[in-house]
């Protein structure tokens, strides 16, 4: 299992964090997520074999979200 962190910057609310936690639910091979919106960090635990992370980087570009590494 792999990890892979990053911010986002326009999530500031329980609904952007619950809206984020569902897209990246919705990709296959995804363990857990770890969403703090105070922070606007996200914590993402997948299985590296099914997973890459451009991947979930596309599916939350994709909704409108603009992603910063850490």
């Amino acid at each position: 299992m792999k990890t892979y962190s990053f911010m986002i910057p326009s999530m500031h609310d329980e609904t952007s964090a619950k809206d984020v936690r569902s897209i990246i639910t919705g990709i296959r091979g995804i363990e857990d997520i770890n969403v703090d919106y105070e922070d606007g960090t996200v914590d993402v635990y997948y299985d590296e074999n099914q997973v890459v992370i451009d991947k979930i980087r596309y599916a939350i570009e994709k909704q409108g979200y603009t992603i910063r590494n850490l």
